[in-house]
């Protein structure tokens, strides 16, 4: 049960990260309710990548949301194996 909420939650964030890159691309009015709620649930996680990365990394084009996506690749799934492991 917990494994398939953390799975759910990742998951739920790649999908919003991915919505947030797309953005990027069209014009939008950022004040929108429902694009407010994709960078109110983004910005922590990509703020945290922003500031590890060189700005080298970030200028012209921003790899904050790969390096987001690979931590979460990284960190996240390794955590649920060892949760499986533990539950079975």
């Amino acid at each position: 049960m917990v494994y398939m909420f953390i799975n759910f939650a990742v998951e739920v964030m790649v999908f919003l990260i991915f919505i947030r890159c797309f953005l990027s691309f069209i014009p939008h009015n950022p004040y929108n309710q429902i694009w407010r709620f994709v960078y109110d649930a983004t910005n922590p996680l990509l703020e945290v990548c922003a500031r590890v990365l060189p700005d080298s990394l970030k200028y012209p084009v921003d790899f904050t949301p790969m390096v987001a996506l690979l931590l979460l690749q990284m960190i996240i799934y390794p955590v649920l194996m060892w949760i499986v492991g533990i539950i079975f």
